[in-house]
């Protein structure tokens, strides 16, 4: 049962290229959802965006969006009263309302308001504080130090990650759309909480609770299963289920999906979601507040329905991040698959055998990077097969440069290896690599005082509201304290449901926790959660530091880690590991599955002996 005086709050779009329909689906399931959130902007979105700007003026902004909004005019004609909050104006959200305004036109839907919110463009202040002082402190990169100086021609975007109090002063104001450009991924549900519930701006304990519920429905389908460890023994997964919290008047919050869609919300699922890209989950940042997960308490109540409550808060930093991007050349990547003996053997002689070849006409790249994949030599961990005798690999072979020139010629020089190169080459049927732009991503920090939201109302009717200044929050005072939901306990279920204890015999990592990782810029996250939380002493003592950094490859002053006791879990940033943005698994999404195959020599009590692990499952 949904927890009276709650706010419903929906996502049914997690990134700029996810379904078009599963709006329109959520609504048709859910139809008296109050709010639903959909985030189309990742870190390198803006500058595709500036591109498409460049060559048409109108755009510059994220036009999958307009067939979402198309799909949903019968609901609004229908009289649906759900408000939709969306970052998809990106470098113009004025632009984007007005295609909204005219689409909606078009399908015969009138009263409606829309909202667009504006002011996160930095470029030009970046620009000229660049220029003046570029060496300045806050425009370094808060991954490497570096000064802006060296990069401050080739910018092409700066946004500051803007906070909630615009988005609830739209729908303050009756806003039915609201529209925005860069705004952090938690903010669009912190908007919606602030606006219902009427909290004041610096009642950082409630803010604190409904960005933790924004965090995890912001990527969608990852907290009803999605990428979730155990995704295998998931049900239905040809139609996993968007998210759904249920927010309440002191912050917390229940994760749920509609009824009759795949995948599942349990505790498992919601864990590995907690811990997805927070980097110090005691000082998770974010506009609106400085939350810290580690008070979190996780109760499933079975029925995909999980409890969250117990965040704290404090005031925001007083800078706001900014998200720019520069322009640094060309890349292009291309595959081939080698099959026989000896294929890794061969697939390498082949790669050093072109770029040997482009070297002796003066070609050489200031990247480059071979993978053989399939192998597990991409991973850094032993293939499955000993040296020499594997008998397949995709070759991925990929470079990047200043010069256009050198990639086109690699492009074209990759598909000689078709007759060139070992025998059993095959998986050329895509032709020669396509040559892309490269943005590097540069994050910095501006103070927030320079930087105004702004917010204007559009009506279908072609009337057009006065632009105002977004309401900032107000200066840091004590914080109230956070009650926690107060349920009566229902069945427990989870994904896992202690189903490791009844392996006689343990491997790797995996059999006794569960695992997700992403990008923080340069640098990954990877959280590691116990399955069974009597086990956190002992994750402790065997993921330390130098274990971790070992398995890796890299520098154990690397690697951080920090413990959250109340999940049960681990969080490690491995710093600088992104560094090469050509490897396959560029957002270090892939990193959690790599540790997971840690091998156990001893594991926790009640999972057998340590004779048994390491014994083939």
């Amino acid at each position: 049962m949904m927890p009276s005086g709650c706010v419903r709050i929906g996502n049914a779009h997690a990134f700029w290229g996810d379904r078009i329909d599963a709006a329109a689906e959520m609504l048709r399931r859910e139809p008296d959802l109050d709010f639903l959130t959909l985030d189309f902007l990742a870190e390198v979105s803006m500058s595709i965006l500036a591109l498409q700007r460049d060559r048409d003026p109108q755009a510059g902004f994220a036009r999958d969006f307009i067939d979402v909004v198309a799909s949903l005019a019968a609901y609004w004609k229908r009289g649906g009263r759900c408000r939709v909050i969306a970052n998809a104006g990106g470098l113009n959200p004025r632009g984007c309302a007005e295609a909204c305004r005219q689409v909606l036109a078009d399908a015969g839907v009138g009263g409606l308001t829309i909202a667009v919110v504006s002011g996160d463009d930095v470029l030009e202040l970046l620009r000229a504080d660049a220029e003046q002082t570029p060496d300045a402190a806050w425009l370094k990169n808060l991954d490497t130090a570096r000064p802006l100086g060296g990069v401050a021609e080739r910018l092409v975007t700066a946004n500051a990650y803007l906070g909630a109090a615009a988005i609830a002063e739209s729908l303050d104001r009756g806003a039915d759309l609201v529209i925005t450009g860069r705004v952090a991924d938690p903010s669009l549900t912190v908007g919606a909480c602030l606006h219902h519930f009427g909290w004041a701006a610096d009642d950082w304990n409630r803010l604190a609770g409904a960005t933790v519920a924004g965090h995890l429905i912001e990527c969608g389908t990852q907290v009803t299963g999605g990428i979730s460890t155990d995704w295998l023994i998931l049900p239905d997964v040809s139609s996993i289920g968007f998210p759904i919290v249920e927010v309440a008047d002191d912050g917390s919050c229940v994760a749920t999906k509609p009824r009759g869609t795949g995948g599942c919300v349990s505790e498992q699922t919601v864990k590995e979601q907690l811990v997805y890209e927070i980097g110090d989950p005691g000082r998770y940042l974010s506009p609106d507040v400085t939350v810290s997960f580690l008070p979190l308490s996780v109760t499933d109540f079975g029925n995909d329905r999980v409890a969250v409550s117990g965040a704290t808060g404090s005031p925001p930093p007083a800078s706001y991040k900014v998200s720019a991007t520069y322009r640094d050349g060309y890349r292009a990547a291309g595959t081939l698959t080698v099959i026989g003996h000896d294929a890794v053997s061969k697939a390498r002689r082949a790669a050093d055998a072109l770029f040997d070849s482009l070297a002796r006409r003066g070609i050489t790249f200031q990247h480059r990077l071979v993978e053989c994949l399939g192998t597990g030599q991409w991973t850094g961990l032993s293939p499955a097969l000993a040296p020499g005798v594997e008998i397949e690999t995709v070759l991925r072979i990929a470079v990047a440069d200043r010069s256009r020139r050198a990639a086109e010629l690699f492009a074209r020089d990759l598909t000689s290896l078709i007759t060139a190169g070992p025998p059993g080459t095959t998986g050329y049927a895509e032709g020669r690599p396509r040559m892309h732009p490269v943005f590097r991503y540069w994050p910095c920090l501006i103070d927030r005082k320079r930087v105004t939201p702004l917010m204007e109302l559009l009506s279908l009717s072609g009337q057009r509201g006065d632009a105002t200044s977004g309401r900032q929050f107000a200066p840091p005072t004590t914080a109230e304290s956070n009650d926690h939901l107060d349920h009566s306990a229902e069945p427990e279920v989870s994904l896992t449901s202690e189903a490791g204890e009844m392996l006689d015999n343990l491997a790797t990592l995996r059999d006794v926790a569960f695992a997700r990782s992403g990008d923080k810029g340069i640098n990954a996250n990877v959280g590691v959660l116990a399955r069974r939380p009597r086990d956190f002493d002992w994750l402790c003592q065997e993921l330390t530091v130098a274990r971790v950094a070992e398995h890796f490859g890299i520098a154990a002053s690397r690697v951080q880690r920090f413990e959250l006791p109340n999940l049960a879990g681990l969080n490690f940033i491995l710093q600088g590991i992104l560094e090469n943005p050509l490897r396959t698994d560029a957002q270090g999404k892939a990193l959690a599955q790599v540790l997971l195959e840690l091998p156990l020599e001893s594991g926790p009590p009640g999972y057998g002996t340590a004779e048994t692990f390491g014994a083939e499952r």
